[in-house]
């Protein structure tokens, strides 16, 4: 008894111990802490650029972790020819479903010598996933995992055990107060996660109470992370920089729209009195009304749209940088853009950026999750494929398959989760086909009397 309750811990440890560097490589430098080479803007901290999610970083992000959280991961279960049948409630998978994970390359561990793939309905680690704790539910779960990651560049979970030593509560931490630490002298790539709360105190959590998501940090590859927002740091600023200037210009009124000189020396009471009259005369709704001057004035107009033209186009192209950053297409910022077009960016969206980002988070929780509930290695979990143009392209395959009588109806319905119909069990095929299950046989004295009447006897 005592050993099944430590057989977990013992699968993670083994983890966790072989994550040792070199004696040359630990310890290494890290590389220059500002934005440019001028050396005038320092690296941005991770509180600084949690406040600066905002404008468009902010809806890239959002894009990103809300559509990730669309696909959250479910869990399969193998079976090899020397392995008995999984004890799990589950369900069969189609035959198009259970190909397309034999043939995932990113799960070709769990899937090279299974013979049968089936997915689990009801299981410890669905419940722990389905009611992250008391505060959070799964779509809270998946949805900040990935928005941590694309502002800080890391997502920390905390794992809660229950007294037969599996988690019982995920809580997912705030990035921008971790850090991954190590002891001085130590060959290990983490001893500990520094957490800082927000009241100044630290405390230490050790590796295996932690599951550490990060994007690929060229500068750390071994702790840290490099989130979108950290690599369009200077672009966000900008946009930053652009919108307090024109708040600032709003708030202020500091240039006049007009300026008016008489031609004659005014006293003070006079040109207050002359103010008063051209406000009251063409402000609110008054442009176009004629004024009698009762003496001679130059009106000079100023206009200041000009150099905004300039800075616009340069917050433009600004927005266009942040978006290229996150692998959002610019089409989902602007209004200027037609059906077409909006089908080919959420193809190009769902290739290039949401499906890395649900194959290195399920990946992740494979390797660090799982072993806590199962160590023979037949339990992973796997996403649905977001590409669009892969399930028309299945779509079109199932009606091709269908005229060619490659699968009955039947067998198309079982995939969708249909009710089989008496009348589909065959397949059907074109007029002018043969059908399957009708066989021709010629008669012996058919033979002999058509070669009788060929011969004229």
């Amino acid at each position: 008894m005592l050993s099944h309750l430590t057989r977990p811990f013992k699968h993670v440890a083994r983890w966790f111990q072989s994550r040792a560097l070199p004696p040359g490589v630990v310890g290494a430098a890290s590389g220059p802490s500002f934005l440019d080479d001028f050396r005038q803007h320092r690296t941005p901290t991770p509180e600084e650029l949690i406040a600066q999610l905002k404008n468009t970083a902010w809806t890239c992000a959002s894009i990103n972790a809300s559509v990730c959280a669309s696909f959250p991961p479910r869990l399969y279960v193998t079976t090899s020819p020397s392995q008995p049948a999984a004890r799990c409630l589950r369900r069969a998978l189609p035959a198009w479903q259970e190909l397309t994970l034999k043939t995932s390359a990113h799960l070709a561990r769990y899937t090279t010598s299974a013979t049968h793939i089936e997915e689990v309905v009801e299981h410890p680690l669905l419940d722990l996933l389905r009611k992250v704790n008391d505060v959070h539910n799964a779509w809270d779960l998946w949805e900040l995992t990935t928005l941590y990651q694309e502002t800080v560049g890391s997502a920390f979970w905390l794992l809660v055990f229950d007294s037969l030593g599996r988690p019982c509560e995920i809580w997912p931490l705030p990035a921008q107060h971790v850090r991954p630490a190590r002891d001085r002298n130590s060959d290990r790539i983490v001893d500990f996660y520094l957490y800082r709360t927000n009241d100044g105190q630290q405390r230490r959590f050790r590796p295996e109470e932690i599951i550490h998501f990060r994007y690929p940090d060229p500068k750390d590859p071994y702790r840290n992370g490099l989130s979108p927002l950290r690599a369009a740091a200077e672009q966000v600023m900008i946009s930053s920089e652009y919108h307090a200037c024109k708040r600032a210009l709003i708030e202020n009124h500091a240039l006049p729209s007009a300026i008016i000189s008489p031609q004659d020396v005014l006293g003070e009471d006079e040109r207050h009195r002359l103010e008063e009259i051209w406000n009251q005369r063409f402000r609110r709704g008054g442009t176009g009304r004629i004024l009698v001057a009762e003496q001679g004035l130059q009106v000079a107009l100023l206009d200041h749209s000009v150099g905004d033209i300039a800075a616009l186009a340069e917050y433009g192209q600004t927005r266009q940088d942040i978006a290229n950053a996150f692998g959002v297409p610019i089409s989902y910022l602007t209004a200027e853009t037609n059906l077409a077009n909006l089908q080919a960016a959420q193809t190009q969206h769902m290739q290039l950026a949401i499906r890395p980002r649900i194959h290195r988070r399920d990946q992740k929780i494979n390797e660090q999750l799982i072993p806590f509930f199962d160590d023979s290695g037949r339990l992973f979990v796997a996403s649905e494929d977001p590409v669009p143009a892969n399930q028309e392209q299945h779509l079109r395959q199932q009606e091709i398959d269908l005229k060619l009588g490659v699968k009955c109806i039947n067998e198309v319905r079982a995939e969708r989760g249909l009710p089989p119909v008496e009348w589909g069990h065959k397949p059907w095929l074109p007029l002018n086909w043969q059908p399957t299950d009708q066989h021709y046989a010629i008669r012996v004295e058919d033979v002999q009397h058509d070669d009788a009447l060929v011969s004229g006897e």
